[in-house]
């Protein structure tokens, strides 16, 4: 766990950090020098976007990570690198060839209820292959075990960019058109960062030909690009109907929730991005035992500091909506809410993930995720009309819910791993009790000095709740030797 514990720790620092930042220009920056609409619009292209990015890549990054420790022979790892280098142009010619011959037709449809998402819809297509291509990097720099510094373009870059933009709109140096067309050149600048980062580490070694299992690799790919759709649209597909039932104005309320929530899951994607070149790893040398320590250890840890960060979030959530310039995104209080629950359950189970995509188990995730992507556009279509917003986060939550919950019995059966360990079930107890204690229990004082007591509080509460129960081996001696040291 050693290089698992020193990059996350890095990586945590920088996705902290990134949020930091995504925060200020979620909650005041967007908020408060743009209108809903625009806001909104912004939402909805980025989202779309992230939905389109799977098919664009092809599957090549989750497929380097899968195969690249496979082989042993070093012309035959140079074939793979090459084939990697050719699968992406099979989904990008014909997307970019429909796109072009199709345009009318998809602006039409994608404008139908908000006019204004249609000047900006090339904005989709060019920002998805932006982020195709920085995960296509950022997988070769994972793989040679260098997560740091693709983990800060990944979470941080992107928002001190969009945050500059922001405040030269406020300046009025540049006007709305020109602050959606700056987002693409950031993550395109991101994109171009990365590759030259990655090929820094380690410069990719080709060779003429195709690797031997070929057909196994394309068929993986084809896998991976259907998986990661359903992950895309199970994430995503919330703020893209949205827009085809809802005023755009509605996504600026519902993203403010869906961002808050997120960074319950900022433990889990830091430690993610090491845990899952581990697991391939492991899996490939079959070092069964090894693999059982680094997962109970990792979803233990991740599993309470996410815990934590959740019970923070939702017991001040009413006291951060009134810092907020216009009351009107206090509605999204309850999709904050249930975010939060879909959230925590993904960070509890979430190294499931990691099995599964490197295990010959692969193509069953498959097939659960198409039924969930449709399921959850079903409800969805069905929802948000009678719920607005709140249908959008239920939708979400009975989605999760059930995928986590069938890809959690499939990995205990295969290969006896769960993450229902007496750590974590008194995580979940703490977590229930501070919520119910400190909910609805509020100070007669302005709202950031609310926060401020409650969080006082409640980080007392974990810390005895650590201690006392040992909930954390690591934790434990972490905050052991803060005391001494001080």
């Amino acid at each position: 766990m050693g290089i698992v514990l020193r990059q996350s720790l890095k990586n945590v620092l920088s996705t902290y950090l990134g949020f930091a930042i995504g925060a200020l220009n979620t909650l005041f920056l967007f908020t408060y020098f743009l209108s809903k609409s625009e806001y909104g619009l912004v939402s909805y292209v980025t989202s779309t976007a992230t939905i389109l990015s799977p098919l664009i890549a092809f599957g090549v990054n989750n497929t380097l990570i899968r195969y690249y420790t496979a082989y042993t022979s070093k012309d035959e790892q140079g074939q793979f690198n090459l084939m990697l280098c050719f699968l992406p142009w099979i989904a990008l010619l014909p997307a970019t060839l429909i796109g072009m011959i199709g345009y009318e037709q998809i602006a039409q449809w994608l404008s139908a209820k908000n006019v204004e998402v249609r000047p900006y819809i090339p904005l989709i297509f060019l920002t998805s292959v932006a982020i195709a291509y920085f995960e296509i990097a950022y997988a070769w720099a994972r793989v040679q075990l260098k997560t740091v510094f693709g983990n800060f373009l990944k979470e941080v870059f992107h928002r001190v960019g969009v945050m500059v933009l922001l405040l030269a709109i406020y300046l009025h140096l540049i006007n709305f058109h020109q602050l959606m067309w700056g987002i693409l050149w950031v993550y395109a600048l991101r994109m171009f960062l990365m590759f030259v980062s990655a090929f820094y580490v380690c410069r990719p070694h080709f060779s003429w030909g195709f690797p031997s299992n070929k057909k196994e690799v394309f068929l993986y790919s084809l896998f991976v690009i259907l998986s990661g759709s359903v992950a895309s649209v199970l994430m995503d597909i919330d703020k893209f109907m949205l827009n085809q039932y809802l005023h755009i104005g509605k996504i600026a309320v519902y993203n403010v929730a869906i961002f808050t929530a997120t960074v319950i899951a900022i433990p889990y994607r830091s430690m993610y991005q090491i845990v899952n070149a581990m697991t391939a790893q492991f899996m490939n040398q079959k070092r069964v035992k090894e693999l059982a320590d680094l997962y109970k250890r990792s979803t233990v840890n991740t599993y309470f500091v996410s815990m934590l960060i959740c019970v923070l979030i939702v017991v001040n959530a009413q006291q951060c909506y009134a810092l907020l310039p216009d009351k009107d995104y206090n509605t999204g209080l309850m999709v904050l809410v249930i975010i939060s629950v879909v959230k925590l359950s993904d960070t509890l189970v979430g190294f499931n993930n990691a099995v599964l995509l490197n295990s010959p188990y692969y193509r069953t995730v498959l097939f659960l995720g198409i039924f969930l992507a449709i399921g959850t556009i079903l409800m969805n279509r069905w929802l948000i009309p009678l719920y607005g917003i709140n249908g959008a986060g239920i939708a979400t939550l009975i989605a999760f819910s059930s995928y986590n919950l069938l890809k959690s019995v499939f990995v205990y059966r295969k290969y006896g791993l769960q993450p229902l360990y007496k750590e974590t079930l008194l995580t979940t107890f703490f977590g229930l009790v501070s919520v119910g204690v400190f909910f609805f229990w509020d100070f007669p004082f302005h709202p950031l000095v609310n926060i401020s007591l409650k969080s006082l509080l409640v980080g007392g509460l974990s810390v005895f709740f650590l201690l006392k129960f040992n909930l954390s081996q690591e934790l434990v001696k972490l905050i052991r030797q803060s005391l001494i040291l001080h």
